[in-house]
């Protein structure tokens, strides 16, 4: 009996936050809205679904099967289908803040502040691939192999993932194979707003787990380490962390048991300046607050700036291959970084610090020029890059600028001229894939 489709079903899970482009609305008030359907449904089309994958394919095989790809005029789809998702619960929107720093200054570059609508880490999309295997027995191989890098977290889609956005995890992948015997049980018109299920529930019986297994080279190299907050090791001073979030962050800011605490501190009290970036978290319990986490572009941003003084104009061309330009993506892509979970992580310690500007004449507070910041006292961050198709010389150089952030002298966030941003950076581990 012939072999009619093969379909593989899975949860696409965020680790990173994750925008995707949706209509430009001239009334809305952030610069890059999130897709929404006609029902107001945040949603992952199909298309981006399929360019991702594609694009995955071909990083594995080099070239991509024109009955995958397809033909521009239409007569030839695709045997690749791809069916638009929405999120399995409704999450909270939160807005990401983006600046251009000037290199001159490493303060905000004028007229250069936009905001982004994501949805957090940890959202769920379900996944749905129908492949035709009627028309190409194979393409269902070549789906398979793909679909288990993005199972071992290689899955990068939407806006921005050079800077943070988009990484993601495919859980849960499922394959059922459907002989032409089942051709009037699929597809079912009546169940296309709970497709899994119905496949469940009617092919329970040929549904196979497919298993992560050691995957082929993608000429990737992964870089992970961490940033930790905290005591210096030798005890001279405390490194602290501010990286200021979207204006929204102001409102949500609440005084809790990170904070160092006081016996005159009360709630109502704590009316931040500028609050640090945070994303909403939900415990085993229930109990939901809110963590400081790294943007990615808050460490691209730096490393760029630092690579560059290290090359001077002779290495502008580097530095361009590595962290894009305009008119070519970057090679070098890096993911937001989150508080370490680990049992042996420290907690995540909080301190409001209260500033002044000094009148040089009476040695007490200029006039109104008083202010506070929220600053990370304490607490471990850990992150990835990823680098594709580099040459050796573009992996020296970033060895080379990597080597100025592990001895603490590459400076993150805002504040750095008053004691934040300045940690020892730790790589644990470059593997080239």
């Amino acid at each position: 009996m012939a072999t009619y489709r093969t379909i593989f079903v899975g949860i696409l899970r965020q680790e990173s936050f994750l925008n995707v482009g949706g209509s430009d609305d001239p009334y809305t008030t952030v610069d890059s809205p999130f897709c929404r359907d006609g029902r107001n449904r945040p949603t992952l089309r199909g298309t981006g679904l399929a360019g991702a994958l594609i694009a995955t394919l071909r990083r594995l095989k080099g070239t991509v099967p024109i009955k995958i790809s397809g033909t521009h005029d239409d007569r030839q789809p695709s045997v690749w289908h791809f069916f638009n998702s929405h999120p399995v619960r409704n999450s909270k929107m939160a807005y990401r803040q983006h600046v251009a720093i000037d290199p001159r200054t490493g303060a905000a570059a004028t007229s250069a502040l936009f905001n982004v609508e994501t949805l957090p880490p940890g959202t769920g999309w379900p996944f749905l691939l129908e492949v035709d295997t009627f028309r190409d027995p194979e393409s269902a191989s070549l789906a398979r192999q793909a679909l288990l890098h993005w199972c071992a977290g290689r899955c990068l889609l939407g806006k921005e993932v050079a800077r943070g956005l988009g990484w993601m995890r495919l859980e849960n992948l499922r394959e059922y194979t459907l002989a032409t015997e089942q051709i009037d049980l699929w597809p079912c018109a009546q169940e296309t707003d709970r497709y899994p299920a119905y496949l469940e529930e009617t092919f329970s019986d040929l549904g196979v787990s497919v298993e992560e297994t050691t995957t082929d080279p993608l000429g990737w190299v992964e870089i992970t380490g961490s940033i930790e907050v905290g005591v210096r090791s030798n005890e001279y001073g405390i490194d602290s962390l501010s990286i200021g979030g979207h204006a929204s962050e102001e409102l949500l800011a609440t005084w809790d048991e990170h904070f160092l605490s006081s016996d005159i501190m009360t709630e109502s009290a704590f009316d931040p300046d500028f609050m640090i970036v945070t994303f909403e978290q939900q415990d085993e319990h229930g109990k939901v607050s809110r963590l400081p986490y790294i943007p990615g572009s808050t460490l691209r941003g730096p490393l760029r700036h630092a690579l560059a003084r290290l090359l001077k104009t002779n290495g502008k061309d580097l530095v361009d291959r590595l962290f894009g330009t305009i008119e070519h993506s970057a090679k070098l892509l890096i993911s937001d970084a989150f508080p370490d979970k680990s049992k042996d992580a420290p907690e995540i310690k909080l301190a409001w610090f209260q500033h002044h500007a000094e009148d040089e004449f009476t040695a007490s507070t200029y006039g109104s020029a008083k202010f506070d910041r929220v600053a990370v006292i304490q607490g471990r961050f850990l992150w990835k890059m990823v680098l594709e198709k580099t040459t050796e010389e573009e992996r020296a150089a970033l060895k080379q600028v990597l080597a100025l952030a592990e001895r603490g002298q590459v400076g993150i966030g805002g504040g750095q001229w008053r004691g934040h941003g300045w940690m020892p950076w730790k790589i644990n581990h470059w593997v080239e894939t």
